[in-house]
């Protein structure tokens, strides 16, 4: 990483400290997204388990149903087995009584003309009875079965790694917001350090964005760098090392980190009274920051990158006023930093 011009936050810092610190933002960075893909896919697991439970129970209530239905059958069945056996006309004439309340056994024994029939014929009512409690006998290990497909349904152990998952997501953000904060506390105190020739923090309280020299300005092109561009360049383009540090130019809160068409990896921070500021080109996974994160002047925010339409790593810096780009380079000079 250079210095010299660059970022307050590395002034006083040695190539290798400040190239520390990247890496352990970048690594830390990389734990939270891994911790919260994780949570994603907890979540996921037990969202189907609970659908997978449910559909497993409304299963279950209607194989009880049926259940209930073969063996009220089966009961009526073995009913009117024992009333013929005993040849006791009252019984049979009561278990047709039974059938003509709503059960369905007229189906398997034809109402009481075939009861009637049928009471000479003890051997067959047996046989009608066996099978119709064998019938309920099944219906009732198919809804026991399927009762156990609920309970074997995992939940307890999903929502236990959710819970699990939610608690790395909770720790790995400590852990980032703590690096975070340390490297801010830096910047403060290696701003009262600092001689006042350096590029530090301007008495307004804005720094330089990047270490390198300025690749493009901000205005018409002529000729477009790279297919698919604006015409009109609407920031100022730092070249700088592939690696170096992206600083916030002064503080605020973020409202993007993200993908952003040819801006590629993008972050735009607000800045209260309709100024904010643009950084693009960010490498993959150099975002260091969230949205509605707050930051500091020359606080550590990303990495420089070639994302979205690039020619080469270099930081896209733009300041937008009520939303419209304007030239950096003086809006930048007037709060006592110099680009480039």
């Amino acid at each position: 990483m250079l210095v010299g011009d660059g970022p307050v936050a590395r002034m006083a810092t040695t190539d290798t400290s400040a190239d520390a610190e990247v890496t352990a933002l970048l690594g830390l960075r990389t734990q939270l997204e891994r911790a919260q893909a994780d949570l994603r896919e907890a979540e996921a697991a037990l969202d189907a388990g609970r659908t997978t439970q449910q559909v497993a129970r409304t299963t279950a209530e209607r194989l009880d149903e049926r259940a209930a239905e073969a063996r009220g059958v089966a009961e009526r069945a073995a009913a009117a087995y024992l009333a013929a056996s005993r040849g006791d006309g009252a019984a049979i004439t009561s278990v047709d009584a039974a059938f003509k309340a709503g059960n369905d056994l007229l189906a398997g024994l034809g109402g009481l003309e075939r009861v009637q029939q049928l009471s000479g014929d003890v051997d067959r009512l047996r046989e009608i009875a066996e099978r119709r409690e064998a019938d309920a006998v099944k219906a009732e290990e198919r809804a026991a079965a399927a009762w156990l497909a609920v309970e074997a349904v995992p939940i307890d152990d999903l929502q236990a790694a959710v819970d699990a998952a939610r608690a790395a997501v909770t720790a790995a953000r400590a852990d980032l917001r703590g690096l975070q904060s340390r490297v801010a506390a830096e910047t403060v105190a290696i701003v009262d350090t600092l001689p006042q020739d350096v590029g530090q923090l301007s008495e307004q309280g804005w720094a330089n964005p990047a270490t390198g020299t300025i690749s493009d300005v901000f205005g018409p092109r002529p000729v477009k760098p790279v297919p698919g561009v604006n015409e009109f360049h609407r920031g100022t383009d730092i070249a700088a090392q592939c690696g170096a540090g992206i600083y916030a130019a002064t503080g605020g809160t973020v409202t993007s980190a993200g993908p952003n068409g040819t801006y590629g990896n993008w972050i735009l921070i607000d800045h209260g009274a309709g100024i904010s500021t643009g950084y693009a080109h960010i490498r993959e996974g150099g975002i260091l920051v969230d949205p509605g994160q707050e930051v500091a002047a020359g606080e550590l925010i990303a990495v420089v990158g070639s994302t979205g339409a690039s020619t080469g790593c270099h930081l896209h810096f733009e300041v937008r006023i009520d939303g419209t780009a304007v030239d950096a380079v003086p809006f930048m000079a007037a709060r006592g930093v110099k680009l480039g």
